[in-house]
């Protein structure tokens, strides 16, 4: 009997670890980010610092890209699209998962500080910015 509980509580686990999607962000100060239509409120922080959002994964809608939009002071200040992924744990979860929640974010970290930037990049950390720096110093030299 024990045995019995033990595996369907590894079964538990392992369904809920496949139903969430998580990415960070990095935004321009004083700035909301709404995803899908909704307010996005960050409850944790990733190893660099940024806000980290987690949710349950999207729907075959987003597979063009995940809609985001970005709010200072009550108004829209830039609407976009992130990119998304398939997720392939979905395909073992048949056939809710396949059916329902396929999609989810392409980066673990979306740099949308710079709203005049056309394309999202992803955030990069101190050590990639110093080797940034210094290949473009020494292209400039």
């Amino acid at each position: 009997m024990k045995l019995g509980r033990w595996s369907m509580a590894i079964i538990v686990a392992v369904i809920f670890a496949g139903c969430s999607t998580s990415a960070s962000f990095k935004l321009p100060p004083n700035t909301d980010l709404m995803i899908s239509d909704e307010r996005v409120v960050f409850q944790s922080k990733d190893e660099a610092g940024y806000p980290e959002f987690k949710r349950t994964p999207f729907f075959w809608t987003s597979l063009m890209g995940i809609d985001y939009a970005l709010i200072q002071d009550g108004k829209i200040i830039k609407k976009d699209r992130l990119p998304a992924r398939f997720r392939v744990i979905s395909v073992f979860f048949p056939p809710y998962a396949l059916i329902y929640w396929p999609l989810g974010f392409k980066l673990k970290c979306y740099d949308l500080s710079d709203i005049k930037k056309e394309f999202i990049e992803e955030c990069s950390t101190s050590e990639q910015m110093v080797s940034k720096s210094t290949a473009t110093t020494n292209i400039t030299k």
